[in-house]
């Protein structure tokens, strides 16, 4: 839910319609002067930028953990936090998720908000490595990094339709109760050298790399693709469609969500984005049913009508410099029993300086022929059959 708030207010600046007067919900004045027209500027500030970085953290303590849990009703309902909860939020607490993204050569976040067509279904993109390509190269590139205590756990990077990947084995080993990695290190031995020698990589914590793009190419030459039924990766949505529901959802936030100033503190100019949750439901309803099709009608009816009629959500937004510079959801407001002197929120900070995303050096690539040579031919015959 914190997400799809976020969702909600992200989509105020989709449009680039910063400089619009204001309803007088917020006070009439100059194009630009009110509350809602700053965030709007700001929205479309970023939407301007190639690259931005983005660190996001779970702000709480145990004891407020333990303050929200004694609180919740004990009714086994989703609300309840356990003993257990509560000690995997704690090792949450002492990490943040490191997210940075650039847009593709010489254009913006706006150039990529644009939902397009490929004029294909998933399989003929598939089997198209040409156009697969120019789809991957058009999601920019992206790294993200899960970071624990100041140690990163998780690396992944993406960039010109290769794959890079390197993780701490022994600490996740540690972590999730697995004890050490050394008896696998043990088993590789027994493998190809084609798997065993990024195996190895990834277990001594390197940098490991797949060539998306030219694994198609290998699966095409070997007909792995061709066992694939065509109804099994045909995607259900229409983009067009989708594009659609984004207007909807974009128009009926801009109309009617409320914006007022807070106090940002040291992180900037702060101001408090409050969504009428029941409102923007019924307005993006239809196209919701549209995109997901008509059998999710009723289910996707009776969930809007179960929103209260003041049902809100808000999320804090920090400005700097008219650019964002971090936000704030209270996941507390989404609780059957909010505490109101407790704290449990998501936080995230925003960087519009970032460096572009750059591939890692060094990684030892995966080689999907070579991996593929080692697996008896026939042993993709029939697969479709039995998908």
């Amino acid at each position: 839910m914190a997400v799809a708030a976020f969702g909600l207010v992200a989509t105020v600046g989709i449009s680039g319609c910063a400089g619009s007067e204001s309803d007088g919900a917020d006070g009439a004045g100059a194009a630009g002067s009110t509350p809602k027209d700053k965030v709007l500027e700001a929205f479309t500030n970023h939407t301007k930028l190639s690259s931005a970085g983005y660190t996001l953290a779970l702000n709480s303590t145990k004891a407020d953990l333990q303050k929200i849990s004694a609180a919740q009703p004990k009714t086994g309902g989703d609300d309840v936090i356990t003993a257990s909860d509560i000690k995997d939020f704690e090792q949450v607490l002492g990490g943040k998720l490191v997210v940075n993204q650039t847009a593709p050569d010489g254009q913006t976040f706006a150039d990529m908000l644009k939902v397009s067509d490929l004029g294909a279904d998933s399989l003929s993109l598939l089997k198209d490595p040409a156009k697969a390509q120019a789809a991957v190269k058009a999601q920019g590139s992206m790294a993200i990094s899960a970071v624990l205590n100041d140690s990163s756990l998780v690396d992944f990077v993406t960039i010109d339709g290769v794959m890079y990947l390197r993780a701490d084995a022994e600490k996740i080993a540690t972590m999730s109760g697995l004890g050490s990695v050394s008896d696998a290190q043990a088993l590789l031995g027994q493998l190809p050298p084609s798997i065993a020698t990024p195996a190895k990589a990834a277990l001594d914590g390197g940098w490991v790399s797949l060539d998306l793009i030219e694994s198609l190419k290998v699966l095409n030459q070997q007909g792995v693709l061709d066992e694939l039924p065509k109804e099994a990766v045909t995607p259900s949505i229409d983009p067009n469609r989708v594009q659609t529901l984004v207007d909807s959802l974009q128009a009926a936030v801009e109309a009617d969500a409320q914006v007022t100033e807070v106090d940002g503190g040291d992180q900037g100019d702060g101001y408090r984005v409050t969504v009428p949750i029941k409102k923007i439901a019924a307005a993006v309803q239809d196209d919701l049913i549209a995109v997901f099709g008509q059998s999710t009608a009723d289910g996707i009816k009776k969930s809007t009508g179960e929103i209260g009629e003041n049902e809100t959500v808000t999320v804090d937004l920090f400005l700097e410099d008219e650019k964002l510079s971090g936000l704030n959801i209270d996941l507390v407001q989404f609780l059957q029993k909010p505490v109101k002197d407790a704290t449990l929120a998501v936080t995230v900070d925003i960087d519009p300086d970032a460096a572009p995303v750059k591939a890692p050096d060094g990684a030892t690539v995966i080689d999907v022929k070579a991996i593929l040579n080692t697996i008896p031919a026939d042993t993709f015959a029939g697969m479709g059959a039995g998908l």
